[in-house]
């Protein structure tokens, strides 16, 4: 239920974000946030990161449900046996974040950016864009540190594969 209520946080909270952005700032528009370091610009993005395939929305909208679908799949089904808060946060951020964007797509067309980091050149992204990357960072962590101890314990738990 936790997880849920996770998803459902970061589904709103990026849709604030975004609803906020649509309600202030003409397109193109952009407000300094902190000096030297990020504004607030309003761009839509009909590609994927960096405006990647800007050209196939539907198929981004086809494989942003599809990924939600699996992500919210996988983080279900394995929730009890991987028995990992981090495994299973990481799931929830992306499948937040991917369902944030999913919902723009669906309804708009295009998905509403608008963090700008300005002391480097970079891509302008959203609220759910940082779940479904700190998410991606997190499962990363997960697989790098934590899936040998997952995997052992799994083989320990079925009586035939103990002798290993």
């Amino acid at each position: 239920m936790i997880y849920i209520l996770l998803i459902a946080a970061i589904v709103i909270g990026d849709q604030v974000a975004k609803y906020f952005t649509v309600a202030n700032l003409p397109v193109g528009g952009s407000v300094t946030f902190i000096p030297g370091f990020m504004d607030f610009t309003h761009v839509q993005n009909t590609g994927a990161a960096f405006s990647m395939f800007s050209n196939a929305t539907w198929i981004l909208t086809l494989l942003s449900a599809v990924m939600a679908a699996v992500v919210i799949f996988l983080l279900f089904k394995y929730k009890k046996q991987v028995n990992s808060k981090l495994f299973n946060a990481a799931m929830a951020f992306i499948a937040g974040g991917a369902i944030g964007n999913l919902i723009d797509r669906i309804i708009q067309g295009y998905v509403t950016d608008m963090m700008q980091f300005t002391f480097v050149d970079f891509a302008i992204f959203n609220v759910a864009d940082c779940f479904v990357t700190f998410g991606a960072i997190m499962l990363g962590i997960w697989v790098l540190w934590f899936w040998d101890k997952h995997k052992k314990a799994e083989i320990e738990d079925d009586g035939t594969k103990k002798q290993s």
